[in-house]
């Protein structure tokens, strides 16, 4: 009689046959995960200003607040604003990348194109800005005639194009017929303030407006000095108290009255106020004993000093 086994008998013997031999069931092995590639690389750099002179000498350095702005690819449109130390840091998206460098009162620039690599950092090579001021345009000029207080020419009038900081931006002076010609193609503000001047004569400031590529017209009148004098008494009474003024006299019959400090040849006859009890437009002296002084400021006045 043959005796029949049952299939699910046959499977636990294979599997004890297994365990007896030493073997183990296949297991499946877990899939293989890729890390995501980094969304953003750094950009850094600097931006300094050049050395220029402004009530002082600044040596190139950094230029604190100066704004960066990507001008171009994934990331355009965000800005940053560079430290104390003129450094500045983006993180943007991998690609493509331009930035602009801009600051008040200095020209912009934009940079080379960039490549933006993610997960690294991208150095961009420092910028210097220059002032404005320095930057070339077209030219621009102010010319005209400096006459003195009746009319004549006068030759050899400096003429001096300031900006509103007083820095000298351009300077020319007059010919035999008096005529001058001021011509720089440094940028400027929109008003300049224009001096005339020389020695032996009033000098003239002007404001005038001139923007890009003006040609202005400033004429000057320079009354001639004829004649500089001290205004006061000739004769004082001891105990007596005098102010004393500086005139000045012009080609055209005008004259003008300056702050004076005149010194004396004697101050045991007249003396000199101190400071915190003169004037402002004059100098106070007061008669000490009879005699004779020589007030002095530039011009001369002889004081004679009676009882």
């Amino acid at each position: 009689m043959v005796r029949k086994i049952a299939p699910t008998c046959t499977l636990c013997a294979l599997m004890r046959l297994l365990s007896a031999c030493g073997g183990t069931p296949a297991v499946p092995s877990p899939a293989v995960t890729t890390p995501a590639a980094p969304t953003t690389g750094s950009v850094q750099g600097v931006v300094k200003h050049e050395t220029y002179a402004n009530h002082g000498l600044f040596l190139e350095g950094p230029l604190p607040g100066a704004q960066v702005l990507v001008t171009e690819g994934a990331g355009a449109g965000q800005s940053v604003t560079t430290g104390t130390d003129g450094t500045y840091r983006f993180e943007l998206p991998p690609g493509p990348f331009r930035v602009r460098w801009s600051a008040g009162g200095f020209e912009s620039r934009d940079s080379d194109p960039g490549t933006v690599i993610g997960g690294s950092t991208t150095t961009v090579d420092a910028v210097i800005l220059r002032l404005l001021s320095n930057v070339p345009i077209a030219e621009w000029s102010i010319s005209g005639i400096v006459r003195d207080g009746v009319g004549n020419p006068v030759a050899d009038v400096l003429s001096v194009a300031r900006d509103v900081f007083s820095e000298q931006l351009a300077y020319g002076s007059t010919d035999a017929a008096g005529r001058f010609r001021i011509a720089s193609t440094r940028q400027h503000a929109d008003t300049l303030h224009v001096h005339a001047s020389k020695e032996g004569y009033l000098s003239q400031d002007m404001t005038v407006v001139c923007g890009p590529s003006c040609s202005v017209t400033a004429n000057f009148r320079l009354p001639r000095i004829v004649r500089r004098r001290l205004d006061g008494p000739s004769t004082m009474q001891v105990g007596e108290i005098a102010a004393i003024s500086l005139i000045e006299e012009y080609d055209d019959g005008s004259r003008k009255a300056y702050i004076t400090r005149v010194q004396s040849s004697n101050p045991a006859v007249v003396q000199v106020l101190p400071l915190s009890q003169q004037q402002y437009d004059k100098s106070l002296v007061k008669a000490i004993a009879p005699g004779t002084a020589a007030l002095q400021d530039g011009a001369i006045l002889n004081v004679h000093v009676v009882p």
